[in-house]
């Protein structure tokens, strides 16, 4: 008989974008490791983009529960007029309104950590049932919103059960996070939760060595290391379509910390005949600047709105060259993408601040370069289109692309799991 463990999450299907997947990978492949998961989530959840592709992915038997939360954020979209959340990139903006700067500000110093904690009460109350009817072994809690953890704190206490708090971003010490109008009594607030979180927790996970240093820097406490990944059954059966054009694409958010300025020089500075062979597609949201440096220098990307999961598959297998952008004041950002660019083979050009992790990834996998946001990128770029003319593939490290499967990262989270249950 599987053991069984609580999972605690925000964001689940039709939720889209990266946030969801990895709780949802964890939950589809960990019966195979003796786990049966359980999940506790939101009914009315504020989601930046909804993708129903996702829902094949829940398991059939799965057991959820789906609390009803009062969202601060549904009244920040009715006072600004809009039909979307506010993003926590958008949080960082200097620009906008007074009534902008006001909500931003309520945001930063009302609500903490974050605004997605009205349905803290209500889920621990749906937690201790779920715990006295289902007799879990574990209870897991994956944020951000990172208010959810002190749902798994206050369902630890008052019943025993081991805790295990995965994070898929840094709390504190987040750039989006640091460049909010906190006041400094609200961010030592901010920080002794996040403290208390981990303090208390049975064992720490988080997606990288980076998160995993600015994590615990003030507790010393140690963090288990389980990357992302990508799902093999996500490919299957997508074959990469040929074309005339040389394809370059992006998908995902990006913010104004992101904003390859160079990359669009660099395209700009290509002989004629070099840019007509282009076809540059960025799939997902965009800060406004971003679109603005585009086309300052020769308007030669496509923007496109939020895609599914499903869509977005096809258009990282169908690419030359696939884009990731590390936001230049971040450490330890290794998104969920890029292990699904890992998985097309496709040559990876990333573009980082120093001491980056991703370089190490692609250059293990000998599958793509990366670069300062100050390089000229047209060498490479020339260098690149020159080896698709001659019809060379991008030989690639098979074997290492593999540890990344998420199959093999649940399993190893099972390990995880299966060590905290047995521990006095």
């Amino acid at each position: 008989m599987n053991k069984k463990v609580l999972i605690i999450t925000y964001y689940w299907p039709p939720a889209g974008g990266p946030g969801v997947q990895r709780v949802l990978k964890f939950a589809k492949y960990l019966p195979e490791f003796g786990w049966e998961p359980i999940i506790l989530t939101v009914e009315n959840g504020d989601y930046h983009a909804t993708d129903e592709s996702l829902l094949k992915d829940v398991p059939q038997n799965l057991k959820v529960h789906k609390i009803k939360a009062f969202s601060v954020l549904d009244l920040y979209k009715k006072i600004l007029g809009r039909k979307k959340a506010i993003s926590s990139f958008e949080l960082t903006k200097s620009e906008g309104g007074l009534k902008f700067k006001i909500i931003k500000w309520i945001r930063a110093n009302l609500f903490i950590p974050d605004a997605r904690g009205g349905w803290k009460r209500a889920a621990v109350k749906r937690g201790l049932r779920i715990i006295r009817e289902e007799k879990p072994e574990i209870i897991f809690t994956s944020s951000p919103p990172h208010s959810l953890q002190l749902i798994g704190l206050k369902l630890k206490r008052k019943t025993g059960v081991k805790w295990v708090a995965d994070f898929r971003d840094p709390w504190t010490d987040a750039f989006w996070d640091k460049e909010l109008p906190r006041l400094k009594i609200i961010q030592k607030l901010n920080l002794s939760i996040e403290k208390r979180v981990i303090g208390n927790a049975d064992e720490l996970i988080t997606i990288s060595n980076g998160c995993a240093q600015l994590l615990s820097k003030d507790s010393g406490k140690k963090f288990k290391l389980l990357f992302n990944g990508y799902d093999d059954l996500d490919f299957n059966g997508i074959i990469k379509s040929g074309s005339n054009k040389f394809r370059i694409n992006y998908v995902g958010s990006i913010s104004s910390k992101q904003n390859p300025i160079n990359f669009f020089k660099s395209i700009q500075a290509l002989p004629l005949e070099t840019k007509e062979l282009l076809e540059v597609n960025f799939y997902g949201s965009f800060d406004s600047e971003v679109i603005m440096k585009s086309r300052e220098n020769g308007n030669y990307t496509r923007f496109h709105s939020y895609i599914s999961h499903d869509m977005a598959i096809k258009k990282m297998v169908d690419s030359e060259i696939l884009l990731i952008l590390i936001p230049e004041n971040s450490k330890g950002i290794i998104t969920g993408k890029l292990f699904e660019y890992l998985a097309t083979k496709n040559f990876i050009l990333g573009i980082a601040p120093e001491n980056n992790e991703i370089e190490s990834l692609l250059t293990e996998c000998s599958i793509g370069q990366v670069f300062g946001y100050n390089h000229d990128l047209t060498d490479v770029l020339n260098e690149r289109i020159s080896q698709w003319k001659k019809g060379k593939e991008n030989l690639v490290n098979i074997d290492a692309i593999k540890k990344y499967s998420r199959r093999q990262i649940t399993g190893d989270l099972s390990k995880t799991l299966n060590k905290v249950s047995l521990h006095e």
